[in-house]
């Protein structure tokens, strides 16, 4: 077998080529007693995080200001350590780009010393793994939402045979007040007779001149209470019904509004005393698909309720049927925190939220844009950060 020459030149010219499909960019760190001396980075640094090697030449603490603030610990103990003359494990870490984006790199450190042990230098070895992150968050965003799937199978179960067992007590309430209802209409004319006949007399301690409007009032109270009740089982079994996800239903707002305002019910009482409904009774029905109108409605309601900072800040929500236009035109508006401008270009990106510490996925909105598109509509959203939001829904129809 014939021998191959290989030339320091042409090794050299091997080794960059090598090196180029390994990571994107090096830098060398100069050291002497321990402390670096000269930073040298590579042209491929541009291509990573927007600088020059002429930005990091003028600015020697560029290295580190780009660094995520919540990364920069773990960042300077590799520096220290390999400053050290210590072999240290790569670093994953984030770092803010010249355009103001997140990128994550791989930082492997690669120690040079001399032939008698000591370190002169330290290359590290940068590799963009922005695209491997994000992909390593995805999978895991949709191994909780196959989690949360199986939840919401199970807690569609449950949510029927909870309905039936609530709904069995309610009627028995709303069958036994109207039935006290109406003996006590039956009977009022023969108390009213015994009063004016021998004068004032009690009734549960209250003074029969003074019962009637209050029993009338309390069994009425208790009447709409167990209707409420009722309305509310139907909204939540009718939402836990798996949906077809056919779009061919006859579908109005106005009811896709109320049953989205009787699930979110508890959420908005907790959060506002001041939320306003204005419908337009004249929307005409739309072709759609009722229970994922209802799933944008309560995504939109209950993010306005988790921006206000207080409950005398307002939320309202209108309908208006334009006609010329041939559209429903659907806004919820609120007084919370807002939105950054910075924010708004992503809030309908998959998986992009401000609420991940407190479970937010990145979903909603996003779901809610595609349900709407879909449906052959848009969804827009405006916002002024301290002053509030404005969603607008528009369904067009023939």
């Amino acid at each position: 077998m014939a021998k191959i020459r290989i030339t320091t030149e042409e090794g050299d010219r091997r080794l960059n080529r090598l090196l180029h499909y390994l990571t994107d960019y090096i830098y060398t760190v100069k050291l002497q007693d321990g402390v670096a001396i000269e930073t040298y980075h590579g042209p491929g640094c541009v291509n990573v995080t927007g600088y020059t090697s002429r930005d990091h030449d003028e600015d020697p603490d560029l290295w580190y200001r780009m660094v995520y603030d919540e990364d920069k610990e773990a960042v300077l103990k590799q520096a220290r350590e390999a400053s050290s003359g210590i072999d240290t494990p790569p670093v994953e870490h984030r770092i803010i780009h010249r355009d103001g984006s997140i990128r994550w790199v791989k930082n492997t450190i690669v120690l040079s010393k001399d032939f008698l042990g000591k370190l002169i230098s330290y290359d590290g070895l940068i590799t963009d793994i922005t695209e491997l992150k994000k992909a390593e968050e995805l999978n895991s965003i949709k191994q909780k939402q196959l989690i949360q799937a199986d939840k919401m199978v199970a807690l569609g179960t449950m949510v029927g045979g909870i309905a039936h067992e609530v709904n069995n007590p309610n009627n028995f309430i709303l069958l036994n007040a109207q039935f006290l209802q109406k003996i006590f209409i039956d009977a009022y004319p023969i108390l009213k007779e015994y009063y004016e006949q021998n004068g004032d007399f009690a009734l549960a301690g209250i003074p029969f001149s003074k019962s009637k409007e209050k029993i009338l009032q309390s069994l009425q109270g208790i009447i709409e209470g167990v209707m409420r009740v009722r309305g509310i089982t139907k909204s939540l079994t009718d939402y836990a019904k798996k949906d077809p996800g056919d779009l061919n239903q006859d579908v109005n707002i106005n009811t896709v509004i109320e049953g989205a305002v009787l699930i979110t019910g508890n959420k908005i009482k907790s959060s506002t005393n001041y939320f306003k409904i204005v419908y337009d009774d004249l929307v005409p029905l739309i072709k759609g698909n009722q229970q994922q109108l209802e799933q944008v409605l309560i995504n939109l309601i209950t993010n306005s309720c988790e921006s206000l900072q207080n409950k005398n800040q307002k939320i309202s929500l209108s309908v208006n049927n334009e006609k010329e236009a041939k559209r429903i035109k659907i806004i919820v508006e609120d007084e919370g925190a807002g939105i950054s401008e910075e924010n708004l270009r992503y809030i309908f990106d998959p998986f992009f939220t401000t609420k991940r510490s407190s479970g937010g996925t990145g979903l909603g909105l996003y779901i809610s844009y595609n349900i709407i598109k879909s449906h052959g509509g848009e969804l827009s959203v405006k916002s002024n950060p301290g002053k509030g939001t404005i969603c607008e829904l528009i369904l067009n129809y023939n």
